[in-house]
């Protein structure tokens, strides 16, 4: 099917914790097909700090570290941390993978503007709002976001089924003020060992200053942590079993209060970076109101005092793992 092929310049402007950033890319080759603008997926995932968590025949599994994201090699079915929607599917044009800016924003949490005649593509991070696709239910969209039926029509008054195709529905992104909670507990599949807190706290020490990666790979090749792949490894290297993203390992282990939060267990905040309302960081409380974690390099993987103002504004639940 034919296209249309323009090298651009893409600009990055990122929120996160304590920074914003501007960040701009060359030599991007934009697709334009069926009124649709598509990016080298593999560019898409560099750009925005995305790592192959796990390459299957059908499908990949990515990661930031926040959410594990699965996107189908064909067919137009995607999840994010199990929840099922919609996605453009992915073309392959010299045997290299495009993905459309409508399902970027959708999957990775970002919006986009293209600017064709300046050969500019601009992303925001986080995004404001949503791109439907076909499909999509006041149900659906209210999981992806992370949020409640009520909040999303609360500030989207027009929205009504059957959603078209095309719009912006803006993302009831929950004020720092506010403390959402967490859905029910799974079951962890781990040992009941609290006394392996100090052999965990102290590797954690152990590790720092090893440096920060967004998406991190395994340690062992990478040589980096994210906030979540450091609390899998810390923990495993004690035999305990923690999932891969800090969104997955919030729903393990018990929910308490953070009255009851003692040393080894897990303290889980939002992020910046992220405007649905998604579980962005996890550490480990060491005691005296202070957490081993990872977050950005430097320090790297370093002692932070979350009972502080700025980190309670961003509390959302812990969770006792031991």
């Amino acid at each position: 099917m034919a296209f249309m092929k323009l090298i651009v310049t893409l600009t990055l402007f990122q929120k996160d914790f304590f920074t914003r950033k501007k960040r701009v890319f060359t030599n991007i080759s934009l697709i334009t097909r069926n009124a649709l603008n598509y990016l080298p997926l593999k560019d898409v995932m560099e750009i925005l700090e995305y790592d192959i968590f796990r390459n299957r025949t059908n499908c990949m599994l990515i990661t930031d570290g926040s959410e594990l994201v699965t996107i189908p090699k064909n067919g137009a079915t995607a999840k994010r941390e199990g929840v099922s929607f919609r996605i453009d599917p992915l073309i392959m044009i010299n045997k290299e993978r495009f993905i459309s800016l409508r399902s970027v924003n959708r999957l990775l949490n970002v919006d986009f503007l293209v600017n064709r005649k300046a050969k500019r593509v601009f992303i925001r991070q986080p995004g404001r709002y949503i791109i439907t696709i076909k499909g999509d239910t006041v149900k659906k969209l209210s999981r992806l976001l992370n949020t409640s039926v009520k909040k999303l029509l609360s500030i989207n008054k027009n929205l009504k089924e059957p959603i078209p195709s095309g719009i912006k529905v803006t993302i009831p992104t929950i004020d720092f003020d506010a403390i959402p909670q967490v859905k029910s507990s799974e079951k962890a599949k781990i040992k009941q060992e609290p006394e392996k807190a100090p052999a965990i706290i102290a590797l954690g020490r152990s590790l720092m200053g090893t440096r920060y990666q967004f998406g991190a790979g395994p340690y062992p090749r990478s040589k980096r942590f994210d906030c979540s792949s450091f609390t899998q490894y810390i923990f495993g290297k004690n035999g305990v079993s923690l999932p891969r993203t800090s969104s997955s390992q919030a729903r393990v282990g018990r929910r308490i209060t953070q009255k009851e939060i003692e040393a080894g267990d897990l303290i889980f905040f939002r992020r910046d970076r992220y405007s649905d309302n998604r579980i962005g960081h996890v550490g480990v409380d060491i005691g005296g109101g202070k957490m081993i974690n990872t977050y950005k390099s430097p320090p790297g993987v370093t002692i932070t005092k979350w009972r502080s103002p700025y980190w309670l504004k961003r509390y959302v639940t812990a969770r006792e793992i031991l």
